[in-house]
């Protein structure tokens, strides 16, 4: 995922982190410092074929992209990102990096398909959502409303004669639970999903973490590990429970 974009949450979770003492985190190891995107493929790739169909959700700058796509040559990468500045910046890296196997889709993933209203925040634009600001005073995410076109991922995916995902990268700033529950024919395809996850109601409605684990423990995946701050914010990486067990065995 993208390194955590939210300059003033960065001062908090130094604090948090010095002051806060080690009683406060979650007590087994699974909570530790965010990895790079190059370490996320690392820890992913087993679970993987050589020729994924990979989904990224808020592709933002392009950066994380090429590094998914240059991971998996042999793969197919499809990139979602609604701004269209960030839809030119990632368009750029592509071309830089000389990359052949992206999709690009200006779009937001959604429950439903069309134009909707999106909170672009104009002090840290990978913050921007589907989701109005919850009013925190940690987030000065200073929004202008502005149009997006939107796609629901099940209408998506039979649209583009895609019959399955492997892996979901979804950074999609609080929307994640309504977008997997509103797609459960592509759901049911995937291996494994690296998620942005909230401990905070950061935007209004915005996806808690407790509420996604229990989705998708419940569909079949089981938490394979998570990064970040238990108070604020995080990653985390759901793998299908039988490709785990198989791991283990």
């Amino acid at each position: 995922m993208k390194q955590i974009r939210i300059l003033i949450l960065m001062a908090y979770f130094f604090l948090w982190n010095v002051y806060a003492g080690p009683e406060n985190f979650v007590k087994d190891d699974n909570i530790i410092n965010e990895l790079t995107t190059e370490e996320y493929v690392d820890i992913i790739r087993p679970f993987l074929p050589e020729n994924p169909h990979i989904l990224e959700a808020g592709a933002h700058g392009g950066q994380d992209t090429v590094i998914l796509a240059q991971s998996w040559p042999l793969g197919t990468l499809y990139a979602f990102e609604p701004v269209l500045k960030f839809v030119e910046f990632t368009k750029r890296e592509i071309v830089k990096h000389k990359v052949n196997n992206v999709q690009l889709f200006p779009l937001a993933l959604s429950v439903s398909s069309g134009e909707q209203s999106f909170y672009y925040s104009t002090t840290i634009g990978a913050a921007s959502s589907l989701l109005e600001d919850n009013g925190l005073e940690i987030c000065n995410y200073q929004d202008t409303l502005m149009k997006v076109q939107s796609t629901n991922l099940d209408e998506w995916a039979q649209k583009n004669q895609i019959d399955h995902i492997d892996f979901m990268w979804l950074d999609i700033e609080g929307s994640e639970l309504p977008v997997l529950r509103s797609a459960p024919n592509v759901l049911k395809t995937v291996k494994v999903i690296l998620t942005e996850v909230n401990f905070l109601e950061f935007r209004k409605n915005s996806t808690q973490y407790q509420d996604l684990y229990e989705f998708l423990t419940t569909n079949g995946f089981t938490l394979y590990r998570i990064w970040g701050n238990p108070k604020w914010q995080g990653n985390a990486l759901f793998v299908r429970s039988e490709l785990v067990n198989a791991t283990r065995d």
